[in-house]
């Protein structure tokens, strides 16, 4: 990999979507947008020896951050795990998103449910937003976060603009509904 194009490669945007499941899974689809000016990424993609690599690096250095993180359901703490990592050209732009897919579970009960996280605070230097979809029928009862947010019923939408101070302790209080959605 050639360091001094992978560093024209400027960090522009990110979105994530966090789907949670009764059953105490969650699945999180993470993405970052990048400006490549230097089109570093699409010639790593016509490589498939370079684009391994970037790929494995990619996820390496997430699971690294990943792992600096403190995450509890329940006040137990769940470790989460990079399971996909790919890079995707955005159409005929000099934009390019790296989407990772990571999984976590703990154990859910009856009534309340609180999801606790402890990140490193920041300033972030580029827009981002979080979608946290629950069960249909779930009650969010508290959300504790930097991060400017509406609840729409059972879904969270959090987002922060570049150059806002994010990070620091979040939290999320909830109660999953009493059945699963009745889909008949």
């Amino acid at each position: 990999m050639d360091d001094d194009n992978s560093a024209l490669v400027e960090p522009v945007h990110a979105e994530s979507f966090f789907s949670v499941s009764s059953t105490g899974e969650i699945h999180e689809r993470l993405s970052y947008e990048y400006l490549d000016m230097s089109h570093y990424y699409s010639k790593v993609l016509r490589d498939e020896r370079l684009l391994a690599e970037e790929v494995n690096k990619l996820a390496v250095n997430l699971q690294y951050y990943l792992d600096q993180e403190r995450v509890e359901i329940n006040r137990e703490r769940v470790r989460s795990r990079v399971k996909y990592c790919d890079i995707f050209l955005k159409g005929n732009t000099d934009v390019v998103a790296v989407v990772y897919l990571i999984d976590f579970a703990g154990q859910f009960h009856k009534g309340m449910n609180i999801i606790e996280t402890w990140l490193e605070e920041e300033i972030t230097p580029y827009d981002f937003e979080i979608l946290w979809r629950f069960p249909v029928g779930t009650k969010v009862t508290e959300l504790e976060t930097a991060l400017d947010y509406e609840i729409y019923e059972d879904v969270v939408c959090l987002w922060a603009l570049g150059g806002e101070e994010v990070g620091g302790y979040e939290k999320m209080a909830f109660i999953l509904p009493a059945s699963p959605l009745d889909t008949r």
